[in-house]
């Protein structure tokens, strides 16, 4: 389990492997948790490696650089880079312009802009003057051979230079129980009493770099292991000076590197997930700390030895001491059910969610320590399974509520606890943070601190935010004054204005310590702000959406001893970059998953309040068993216009199109899609009711530029949201318009897991426009096509009611010039 980048005769004629470690659903011990995890994380990033070196030597090998040699000198006998029309030799550039030649190398003037002469050469039109045998493009110089591969998407900086710097012994002073100061040496990273820094050869946009990039930097531009390491950015971008700090993660030996060593060096990809979840795991994955261990191993360990050795020679710390840990509840069952009973009437909770809730109280006042026969009462884990729209963020808001009332109960009766009580709300995405914390905003309830970026974060919520991932203070208020000259509606306005007071008076800052709730995504767990805190109660969301590396975050980092977790293993699994697994059970196989496999029972929320019976029917069918409950009745859901469809699958005949990145789009599809959004926003539909879903970036991108291109006042197009499925997770629209975009495979079309998102972001019209003779062979769109059919006008022919739509747009056009000129005249 070592990280590698691979030489060439291993990538060149090799198929790029797959996932293959397998993820058990329990575990012996913590040791084997970290094993198994460590494995599966470097294997994935092993694939993205090797990925990079197959597509490096691939490139490399279809040109020719035999001219080239590390001497600069430019006018090198043999050279077969062209001269301008100053008799200089040219430089090699790459067009950016999107279009059919984006992409392409072609030869151009080297002088300054004003000086330049109008010569221009194709790469491939440059003819060699050596042997017939030689590939067409022949690059003699490092400057070439950088732009070449970049234009193949691979990030090579050729000729930076590796700097390696004594790291200070400053002394800090620490304050002592004896001595007023005494001093001590600053900690480095690692046992290296040195840093490493990478002086990037040329200056590019900061947005490029992040924290936890991977590098692999070498002398040689084949990159041969012998004089080749792979390291990670210790920061978030390169210095003023253009310099990256790096940290050696394989490959890097002292003796072989000097300082000022000219070297070239790959930007592989970020890796902040898997870097963090590996120094989680190894700083805070312990028995020690994190009470709730031996429920994320297993689920009978009360029936095994806790001290049982492994060998003789290896000392297995006990998994957990029941009776002395932390797990005991704040309060008495009697009062926390109690409470819960209360809460259940007030706010009107379904009967799946009053069981969510009683069984969290139970959960809550139960010591870890009971009978066999009633292990069930006396996990401290408690699994819910939601559906779309089935009020889980309105539920988990409720729960919060509740545990900050038992908090505050066990606080007035028991007094201070060593760990006092503190909720953690956390998810992957910052908009699943946000609307839990939205939910408590519309029940009253503000003690709450959101620790992110400021940015990221809903305008709503800054005022009770703290912007730890932004830089330093002065730069963080200039972030906030930055937000106040944008276009913000007034509302928004009043909540930065809120947001740069606070933040002038720190008073988020010092109340981080004493509120009872925090909420922040996984991502920004490891942000120093932080790092004194503890919560013995984690509330996931969203956590069928994480690989269970990423859910460990918040878990083991602030010793977890309560868990909440909250998903639909239905809707869309974890992105794994870069590689795909053999089988089901890698990262893929979440911890929400990974639970339910063990043996712990999900309270499933069955009752779905967002999407006209209609539609959710779909759903019901095709997923989930027929087990959903409509919360809402059509009466609730009764068309915006008359002349639209509930549901409606447009057929159009177009043609798919691959994009150079292998994304499909597919334009007679785009222009319809235009046109419907036209009409609707003309019949009085607003913008922001629209949602547009397509399953391809490409498609996004195609429809965005269509939108932005029509320079029309009279019509609002800019609030539609335009988007992937991915993106789409967890928002509604009173309108969904749904691009299929292929014509000839289904491609992850047919994945269920990604249509059961598509299908189910409406709340009154779903509108599906696609190839209706390919997606009929489908099993799954045949039946949605099925479904379509069984509605009144619900399978139209685009060609046909384009021109009822050319209708609408006309009149509403018609009529609002007659208004513009109305209002012109009274003027």
């Amino acid at each position: 389990s070592e990280l590698s980048f691979p030489k060439m005769d291993k990538v060149k004629h090799a198929i790029l492997p797959k996932r293959k470690t397998s993820i058990p659903a329990v575990f012996q011990s913590h040791i084997h948790y970290k094993q198994i995890f460590k494995a599966a994380l470097t294997e994935q990033l092993n694939i993205m490696l090797f990925e990079l070196s197959q597509r490096l030597h691939n490139a490399l090998s279809k040109v020719d650089m035999s001219l080239y040699t590390p001497v600069k000198d430019e006018r090198s006998q043999g050279s077969c880079v062209p001269l301008c029309n100053h008799m200089h030799p040219a430089k090699l550039v790459m067009v950016k312009k999107e279009g059919p030649n984006q992409g392409r190398l072609f030869y151009a003037c080297d002088a300054p802009k004003a000086e330049q002469c109008s010569f221009f050469k194709w790469l491939e039109d440059v003819t060699p003057t050596q042997t017939k045998s030689r590939p067409s493009a022949v690059l003699h110089d490092l400057k070439s051979i950088g732009a070449y591969l970049r234009s193949q998407k691979i990030a090579l900086y050729e000729e930076c230079q590796l700097l390696v710097r004594k790291a200070f012994e400053t002394q800090t002073q620490r304050y002592s129980k004896f001595k007023k100061f005494t001093n001590s040496p600053a900690s480095l990273d690692g046992d290296s009493k040195s840093k490493l820094y990478l002086k990037l050869s040329k200056k590019e946009h900061s947005s490029l770099y992040s924290k936890d990039d991977i590098w692999v930097v070498s002398k040689t531009l084949n990159f041969d292991p012998i004089d080749t390491f792979i390291a990670s950015s210790a920061f978030f971008g390169p210095s003023s000076n253009n310099e990256i700090e790096l940290l050696p993660l394989k490959g890097y030996s002292p003796s072989n590197w000097r300082s000022n060593t000219c070297v070239h060096a790959l930007l592989v990809c970020n890796a902040s997930g898997e870097l963090a979840s590996l120094r989680n795991m190894e700083e805070h994955f312990n028995p020690s700390t994190l009470p709730l261990i031996p429920y994320l191993l297993k689920m009978d360990f009360h029936s095994e030895n806790a001290t049982k050795r492994v060998n003789k020679r290896t000392f297995v710390p006990p998994a957990m001491s029941l009776k002395s840990s932390l797990m005991s509840g704040p309060v008495s069952p009697e009062v926390a059910m109690g409470l819960a009973k209360e809460m259940i009437q007030r706010f009107s909770l379904n009967p799946d969610q009053a069981t969510s809730l009683v069984h969290i109280a139970r959960m809550m006042t139960s010591c870890g320590n009971t009978k066999p026969e009633k292990e069930h009462q006396s996990f401290p884990i408690t699994v819910i399974r939601g559906v779309f729209g089935a009020g889980k963020s309105y539920l988990l808001s409720v729960v919060i509520l509740f545990l900050v009332q038992l908090f505050e109960s066990s606080e007035a009766t028991e007094g201070p606890r060593p760990t006092p009580w503190k909720l953690l709300i956390a998810s992957s995405t910052n908009v699943a943070v946000d609307r839990i914390l939205l939910g408590l905003l519309d029940l009253g309830f503000e003690d709450f601190i959101r620790v992110g970026s400021i940015r990221k974060i809903t305008k709503a919520i800054l005022p009770h935010s703290l912007h730890a991932g932004s830089g330093n203070e002065n730069e963080q208020l200039k972030e906030l004054l930055a937000l106040m000259k944008e276009d913000l509606t007034p509302a928004e306005k009043i909540y930065v204005r809120k947001s740069i007071e606070q933040h002038k008076l720190g008073t988020n800052k010092t109340i981080l310590q004493q509120v009872k709730v925090v909420g922040v995504t996984c991502a920004a767990c490891p942000f120093p702000c932080l790092n004194a805190l503890k919560f013995p109660v984690v509330m996931l969301d969203e956590c069928s959406q994480m690989t269970e590396p990423a859910s460990l975050l918040p878990i083991a980092r602030f010793q977890c001893e309560k868990l909440v977790l909250v998903g639909d293993p239905k809707q869309l699994p974890p992105t794994i970059q870069g590689s795909e697994s053999v089988h089901e059970q890698g990262l893929e196989q979440t911890l929400f998953d990974r639970l339910c496999l063990m043996g712990h029972k999900a309270i499933l929320l069955r009752t779905q309040y967002r999407c006209h019976p209609a539609l959710s029917a779909i759903a019901n069918e095709l997923f989930y068993g027929g087990n959903l409950i409509d919360g809402i009745s059509e009466q609730d859901r009764t068309p915006l216009l008359d002349w639209l469809p509930t549901l409606c699958f447009y057929t159009v005949n177009g043609m798919e199109q691959t994009e150079r990145d292998n994304s499909f789009y597919n334009m007679a599809e785009a222009h319809f899609t235009v046109k419907l959004i036209q009409s609707l926003i003309a019949s009085g539909i607003e913008g922001a009711a629209i949602g547009v879903i397509t399953l391809y970036k490409s498609q996004m991108y195609k429809i965005q530029s269509l939108l932005s291109g029509l320079h029309c006042e009279a019509l609002e197009v800019k609030p539609v949201q335009v988007s992937t499925v991915d993106a789409f997770q967890g928002a509604e629209k009173e309108i969904i318009v749904l691009s299929c975009v292929r014509t000839r495979h289904f491609g992850f079309i047919g994945s269920e897991r990604r249509m059961n998102v598509a299908l189910t972001r409406a709340r009154r019209h779903l509108l599906i426009v696609g190839n209706l003779p390919c997606l009929s062979r489908n099993r799954l769109w045949g039946r949605v096509i099925h479904h379509c059919k069984g509605w009144e006008n619900g399978l139209q022919n685009a060609s046909q009611c384009e021109q009822q739509l050319n209708d609408i747009l006309k009149g509403y056009l018609e009529e609002w010039k007659e208004k513009e000129q109305s209002k012109r005249k009274e003027k």
